[in-house]
């Protein structure tokens, strides 16, 4: 039996979309001799009323309340330290797999002293989502610039990374050219994400006054690493042309001030009743709006936190409908045969009216076939290979 804890990215409990933490170890537990524990922030700001129920055990503490996700981590490094402390001392921990900033170097200064084996899922750039939370460029900057110091203490004292995608491979071994960095990529649930009938789909989620309209979907965290505004310009486009067309926004933000000044830009551009914002969804009911869609959209900036296939990519691919992203260069090297990149808006506007036409270029047996190699059972072998080399070193 393998201990696993893990020092995730945000609370697995109450965050609001699934995680590739979630996803892993869940298929981890499921096919090989593991327990995982994970650390709870359960008053973080990003928490979720909704709860999802996991097979790990939880590790709880008194955490202090914050409105600020930053400030949340410095008024809660010490109720961390204790708490995981505690852990180390009561269970036998076989090694520590973390994905965080401050949480992670709290973990790691632990796993020195108790000669732990450190796994860094750098599954995110930590630098840029940091300065996400803050608004006003004083306050970015000195996030960005205070977390890339602890990032590097991180990476240093870790015993292995893993990441996403090779951009981050190569940014790490910069840093440490001599740090073994494996790159376990995003994932998808290839039993869960699958084709159902666009009716069925819409009676599903009871829109069924969207099927005569052209849906476009975006879903996932809504922040400012995404650019919104040609997307909002070729719908305005594309309604003046006379294409009867929705967006749906489903998802949440982690900072709120940007959903709130992109509710802003709709209405000023006049496309307000063509742009729905929901909250979001589980899982079990994501499949269903990828379904009743016809084109997912995945418009992020060009910015090294970007640089990997996002799970909305996977996940729409798996259910074999089309995906319009822009260009980026993970995501162009493995799946540029199935999605249709834009550089433009009007690259955007011409790929949608292909899609929204009848006229895609990929079938859909084709996008599904694409995903295949990328199910989650796959990289939960790839992570449990790993976990085992460096606990039985």
């Amino acid at each position: 039996m393998v201990n696993i804890l893990l020092i995730p990215i945000n609370d697995l409990v109450s965050h609001p979309t699934e995680t590739r933490f979630i996803s892993i170890a869940r298929k981890m537990v499921e096919k090989f001799d593991v327990n995982v524990f994970a650390l709870r922030y359960k008053n973080i700001p990003t928490a979720s009323k909704a709860m999802r129920k996991l097979n790990f055990g939880l590790l709880d503490f008194n955490d202090i309340k914050s409105q600020n996700i930053g400030l949340y981590y410095m008024a809660n490094a010490i109720p961390i330290f204790s708490a995981l402390r505690r852990q180390l001392k009561r269970e036998k921990i076989d090694i520590i797999i973390h994905a965080n900033i401050l949480p992670s170097s709290v973990a790691v200064g632990l796993g020195r002293i108790f000669h732990i084996p450190l796994i860094f899922d750098y599954q995110d750039h930590f630098p840029e989502s940091a300065a996400v939370y803050f608004k006003g460029n004083t306050l970015r900057s000195l996030a960005y610039s205070v977390t890339s110091r602890i990032n590097r203490f991180n990476i240093k004292y870790s015993d292995a990374v893993v990441t996403v995608t090779d951009a981050h491979k190569e940014m790490i071994k910069r840093y440490d050219p001599l740090k073994p960095v494996k790159v376990i990529p995003n994932g998808v649930d290839t039993n869960l994400f699958r084709p159902i009938p666009r009716s069925t789909a819409l009676k599903q989620l009871s829109l069924e006054n969207l099927s005569e309209k052209k849906v476009l979907l975006y879903f996932g965290s809504i922040d400012s690493w995404l650019d919104f505004s040609s997307i909002f310009n070729v719908v305005k486009r594309l309604a003046r042309k006379g294409v009867d067309i929705i967006f749906l926004i489903v998802g949440f933000s982690h900072s709120k001030y940007f959903l709130e000044e992109l509710k802003k830009t709709a209405q000023s551009i006049g496309i307000s009743d063509r742009v729905l914002f929901l909250d979001p969804v589980p899982q079990s009911l994501l499949v269903y709006y990828i379904n009743a869609s016809d084109v997912t959209l995945a418009p992020f900036r060009p910015m090294i936190l970007n640089q990997a296939v996002p799970l909305k990519i996977l996940e729409s691919l798996a259910c074999g409908r089309p995906v319009c992203a822009t260009n980026l260069a993970e995501m162009a090297s493995r799946f540029k045969d199935v999605v249709r990149v834009y550089s433009s808006e009007e690259e955007l506007e011409s790929a949608l009216l292909e899609n929204l036409g009848g006229r895609a270029q990929v079938s859909s047996d084709r996008m599904i076939e694409s995903v295949k190699e990328y199910s989650w059972d796959n990289f939960a072998t790839s992570y449990h290979d790993l976990i085992t080399k460096m606990v039985h070193r």
